[in-house]
């Protein structure tokens, strides 16, 4: 009996640990830049409950939360992007449903003019004549609502009103849709415009700031082709023009020394160091007949020579 009762009051203090009151597993606690963090993040990926739920429950924690400015507008924010998703989700599933209608309301037209005497017929084709009329005021609402938000959807809801029951409403928001359109498409255009301006000075200034580089380290020839290349994105110029003639003048000064220099060292018979010399003038200004001429003379001269000495 006595082991009866201890069993029973094991049981019972075991119960009423049991019953003991756990931890609030869904307290939040985090600081409100964090809290803004992560529920920004939930909004991002279209998780607008999952991002309000975290918000009421931080709030709960303490009522001075709800008076946090920064997180009640992002609230009123997250709540307003998720019932225009919400929206816009409907009103393509209108846009959608509209068109299946419209699709196969000839057919049932057909059907009722091969079987004229079917009453049933007739009234399903009365009744889907009356639902897609009754669609054209919410495609109205449709195109008003994402005129600016989502054109596409507009005209889309705008054009299926008109074809089902052309108004001056319908028409009018037609017009504005078209104009809208007329005027994003004025700004892309121009958008497009300034972006290639910017890319072509920023080619221009990386073209210009390379050949200055190429030109003081006496790479004439590549500094040459750059400002060519730059004239070519545009002929009027004048800082290039300008460099292109300074780069010549001064890779023609070097080229015609060099050729003074090897010319010197020809005479003096020392024609291993005038070829090495005539080849770096080659280098800078490539294709020069008299310079060409030099190297292959010379050359001439040393295979003479090695003969000679073969034969002695």
């Amino acid at each position: 009996m006595k082991k009866l009762l201890l069993f029973s009051l094991a049981v019972l203090l075991s119960g009423c640990t049991m019953l003991e009151k756990k931890p609030d597993q869904s307290e939040v606690t985090l600081a409100p830049n964090e809290l803004m963090r992560q529920a920004k993040i939930l909004q991002k990926n279209e998780q607008w409950s999952e991002a309000l739920d975290l918000i009421n429950r931080w709030e709960k924690q303490d009522q001075k939360h709800s008076a946090n400015a920064q997180i009640n507008s992002l609230t009123e924010e997250i709540k307003r992007d998720w019932k225009m998703q919400k929206r816009t989700s409907e009103d393509w599933i209108l846009v959608y449903e509209t068109r299946s209608l419209q699709q196969k309301l000839p057919y049932l037209e057909r059907l009722v003019a091969i079987d004229a005497e079917n009453l049933i017929t007739r009234s399903r084709l009365l009744f889907w004549k009356k639902l897609l009329e009754s669609k054209v005021s919410p495609l109205i609402s449709c195109g008003s609502m994402h005129l600016h938000l989502e054109p596409a959807l507009a005209e889309s809801c705008a054009q299926l009103a008109e074809s089902i029951e052309p108004t001056q409403q319908s028409a009018h928001l037609l017009n504005k849709i078209k104009q809208t359109r007329a005027q994003e498409k004025s700004v892309a255009q121009t958008k497009k415009a300034v972006q290639v301006k910017r890319d072509l000075s920023q080619q221009r200034d990386r073209l210009l700031s390379t050949a200055i580089k190429q030109r003081d380290e006496a790479s004439f020839q590549e500094s040459i082709n750059n400002l060519n290349k730059l004239l070519r994105l545009n002929p009027k110029d004048t800082e290039a023009k300008q460099l292109l003639e300074d780069v010549i003048s001064e890779r023609d000064q070097r080229v015609e020394r060099l050729i003074k220099f090897g010319d010197a060292l020809y005479r003096d018979e020392q024609i291993d160091q005038a070829v090495s010399v005539w080849e770096s003038a080659e280098k800078m200004d490539e294709g020069r007949p008299d310079i060409a001429s030099r190297i292959d003379r010379a050359l001439k001269v040393l295979e003479r020579l090695r003969e000679i000495k073969e034969v002695q």
